[in-house]
């Protein structure tokens, strides 16, 4: 019913496009406090969503790629699949100021 395209995106693609997205909102709800911390972001996305939680949750994810990687892959991905994957204007920030995410 549904065939498999024979054009299939690489593994780390489909890796990218699921945690870039989660944790872009992530940064997003922070940066429009809807989130009272970092730690608060971690682990409800760990709890809430079921964030990858070998990660260590949404944040520390962007911590751990480096802001400025973060940045620059985001990129990439919303050029390829649009506006969403634009990285927060707070992860953009940071990034240029080599900070990270720290409560």
């Amino acid at each position: 019913m549904y065939p498999t395209k024979p054009d299939q995106p690489e593994q780390q693609e489909l890796i990218d496009r699921l945690m870039f997205a989660q944790a872009n909102e992530a940064a997003r709800c922070y940066e429009e406090k809807v989130l009272r911390s970092v730690a608060d972001a971690n682990i409800g996305s760990i709890f809430g969503w079921g964030f990858a939680p070998f990660q260590g949750g949404a944040l520390q994810f962007i911590n751990a790629y480096g802001p400025k990687k973060f940045v620059e892959r985001a990129r990439e991905l919303a050029k390829k699949y649009g506006a969403r994957f634009e990285p927060a204007g707070m992860v953009v920030k940071m990034a240029g100021e080599g900070k990270r995410f720290a409560d």
